[in-house]
């Protein structure tokens, strides 16, 4: 699922949406801080579609639904990379 060019034409003071959340990171290094913009911008925007646009602005993701899709599987490769330390440092 492809949401990207659903927020592409919100756009303030001559920047589109993705372009404002691209400065906010820049300056800020926070997604959340950038989440919280979008809404003060663009009060009409839900915290799910605020957290979409900064999903597809800072990710390879291209809807919120995809991110979330791809977040058990690294869940597990963390747990997995986990395991294997603990072991590694158990053998020392």
């Amino acid at each position: 699922m492809d949401n990207s060019n659903k927020y592409f034409h919100f756009s303030h003071e001559g920047k589109n949406v993705y372009e404002i959340v691209d400065e906010i990171i820049s300056n800020y290094k926070s997604p959340l801080f950038a989440i919280k913009k979008i809404r003060e911008i663009f009060p009409n925007f839900s915290l799910i579609e605020a957290k979409e646009i900064v999903i597809i602005s800072t990710s390879e993701h291209k809807s919120l639904y995809d991110y979330q899709g791809s977040l058990l599987p690294d869940l597990e490769e963390s747990d997995k990379l986990i395991n294997e330390e603990e072991n590694k440092n158990k053998d020392q």
